[in-house]
């Protein structure tokens, strides 16, 4: 039996995307190894969504390579759709018809079985691929089965694909194409299907979740009511969303929302910048009173919820004010958590053609926005110090078994207080880096 070895690199999508062509694979004789020495196909789920993804990208292709030359390499995902990476991968995928991999990979073996030296083996059905280094034109989502059981505690459901935004900066529309959306009935098979295998938190996923069902005239309102039907489900005890478009979380999504309790109160708000004129520049179609007022309605509605967020710096043109602006924006709204990306150029955008910024001026402001993030975020956290929190057990670090509360924060538990996968409702002691600890 073939052994295959499997990474994924960048989002939750592209993780999920790898659970389901592992399990595939495992259904036709292939086993799983986490050593690539031992492994006959190295398959690797690519990211592009910023310079250094694309980066580490091309170093993992070759580094299965350079640690077994024998080994198949397969290239899937984002940046194998863009970029070309013909000459470091012997089999590319992309984004699109990724219900083939079983029988490219197969037959690819079978080519080798039959060559003395690997290193001569060549792709021959280049028509069975998707095109290299071209944006994707896929309209159909691509349906990759009901998987049946995770390897995380919290299991990831991906409910659509695509996105239609093309903010200035973003390739991701460019190689994932436009929105399409799961079918319900299969989204709502996978979550029983996982639900039945042990998974107590469902994660709902996608490359813009809220143009779910889009492509149907729907709304965001579509969102919603999909976990109103997923909070139906016995087994389930929570529901948590991925990131979330500011002006799609308006009352009608909340007022829908509010009545799914299984649902974390856990927003990821994607601001990208405080500042109104490069939230412009860069086409988000909001700006700060927008987001701000989106941040009120949350608040009044749910108790104390965590609202994260990713934002960016450097983005071209961005001068030492605009830079403040998202500073004291941050801050003023009190966000529980940032992720900060430095901007970097994606071949393709608008931004690319923009006037750049030093890489110096872009990392310092990088890590005076990472500082800014690492104060919130333990502000936030001391807020439950001395209250109950359910966390969900995940893994033992150390003398700790650490998990995630509904809100998101990560509580640290002494390792004999349960196992992965229990519920534990604990009452917090202290705080340590925005950690949470009960003893």
């Amino acid at each position: 039996m073939p052994n295959l070895y499997i990474h994924a690199l960048g989002c939750k999508t592209n993780h999920y995307e790898n659970q389901a062509i592992a399990q595939k694979l495992q259904e036709h004789g292939f086993e799983l190894t986490d050593n690539i020495k031992d492994a006959d196909v190295g398959l690797l789920n690519t990211c592009t969504v910023t310079a250094e993804a694309g980066r580490k990208s091309r170093q993992f292709l070759r580094k299965m390579k350079k640690q077994n030359p024998k080994i198949l390499v397969v290239a899937m995902g984002c940046y194998a759709q863009l970029e070309d990476v013909s000459e470091i991968a012997d089999l590319v995928i992309g984004t699109d018809h990724r219900n083939s991999v079983l029988n490219l990979i197969q037959e690819r073996i079978n080519q080798k079985e039959n060559r003395e030296d690997i290193k001569d083996f060549t792709i021959e059905l280049e028509e069975d691929l998707a095109p290299i280094g071209k944006a994707s034109q896929e309209t159909q989502y691509e349906e990759l089965g009901i998987i049946q059981k995770q390897s995380d505690t919290r299991a990831q459901i991906k409910i659509q694909d695509g996105c239609n935004a093309f903010c200035t900066y973003c390739a991701i529309p460019l190689a994932r194409g436009r929105v399409r959306s799961r079918l319900r009935e299969n989204i709502m098979n996978e979550a029983k299907a996982l639900i039945k295998n042990g998974h107590k938190e469902i994660v709902l996923t996608g490359i813009h979740i809220c143009s779910f069902e889009k492509e149907l005239g729907r709304n965001s309102e579509a969102l919603a009511e999909l976990c109103i039907e997923l909070n139906t489900l016995d087994g389930l005890e929570r529901i948590r969303l991925g990131s979330l478009e500011p002006l799609s979380v308006n009352k009608e999504f909340l007022n829908i929302l509010k009545n799914a309790d299984k649902v974390c109160p856990h927003f990821h708000l994607s601001l990208q910048s405080g500042s109104d004129s490069v939230l412009k520049r860069m086409k988000r179609n909001y700006n700060t009173a927008q987001y701000r007022q989106v941040v009120e309605q949350i608040l009044e509605i749910y108790d104390q919820p965590a609202i994260t967020t990713d934002i960016m710096v450097g983005f071209p043109e961005e001068t030492d004010e605009e830079f403040e602006e998202s500073l004291e924006f941050v801050e003023d709204i009190q966000l529980s958590q940032l992720h900060v990306f430095p901007y970097s150029v994606r071949p393709g955008t608008k931004a690319a053609k923009m006037r750049q910024i030093s890489t110096n001026t872009v990392k310092n402001r990088a890590d005076l926005m990472l500082d800014k993030g690492k104060v919130l975020h333990a502000a936030y956290a001391r807020k439950f110090i001395g209250k109950e929190q359910r966390v969900i057990l995940e893994d033992v670090v150390g003398n700790y078994i650490r998990g995630f509360s509904d809100q998101y924060l990560r509580i640290y538990l002494p390792k004999t207080a349960g196992k992965s996968g229990e519920i534990k409702k604990v009452i917090v002691k202290r705080e340590e880096d925005a950690n949470l600890f009960v003893d």
